[in-house]
């Protein structure tokens, strides 16, 4: 029996656009300030994961935040999930430039803090200037209990889209190629973490 699709949502023109745009300004703005992605841990493996991250989305922190705990409750009911409370919205900012990718992951992380909860929901938006300058790049869906070596759904990273799916769905990014290898060109991404409250 095969197994079925894994649950999943995309948005396009998530933003308006002078939210999108003042998201890029300020991706571009503090280039020198984004480090190597990390791993659950903190440590740092490019074999796994390469892409530079920044923790600081400045004065647009709020505005997504506000903007993901609006609309998680009709994702929640869209995706079938199980209601629950949200404790905290996590945002990080990545640059995937040439080369860059995520081997197959799950996003699921239960926090030490029992005020901070567990993720639940898993939502990737995807910017980048105009013309594109990037290939590749599509984020993967993997079926739940699928077989090593299942194709999985791939996902292109639309300007302005966002993509909302299980954090315990495994999924990937596939590789990156940046002819020019100019920040500026990257595939741009805010990765967003919806948890739930822990009693």
């Amino acid at each position: 029996m095969t197994a079925p699709t894994l649950p999943h949502l995309r948005i396009v023109d998530f933003l308006d656009v002078l939210t999108h745009a003042a998201l890029l300004d300020w991706a571009l703005a503090n280039e020198a300030r984004f480090t190597p992605a990390r791993l659950n841990g903190g440590t740092v493996n490019p074999e796994l994961r390469r892409a530079l991250t920044l923790r600081d989305l400045g004065p647009l922190a709020a505005a997504l935040d506000a903007r993901l705990r609006e609309q998680a409750p009709r994702w929640i009911a869209a995706l079938r999930s199980t209601a629950f409370a949200i404790s905290e919205v996590e945002l990080e900012l990545a640059a995937h430039n040439d080369g860059a990718h995520f081997t197959l992951h799950t996003d699921t992380y239960a926090s030490s803090e029992i005020a901070r909860g567990d993720r639940m929901l898993s939502a990737v938006y995807y910017f980048h200037r105009q013309p594109k300058g990037f290939e590749g790049g599509a984020l993967r869906l993997h079926r739940l209990g699928a077989a090593p070596g299942d194709a999985g759904l791939d996902l292109a990273p639309d300007d302005n889209s966002l993509v909302v799916f299980p954090s315990w769905g495994p999924h990937e990014v596939m590789p990156v190629k940046c002819a020019s290898g100019a920040f500026a060109d990257s595939r741009f991404a805010v990765n967003c973490w919806i948890y739930r409250a822990r009693s």
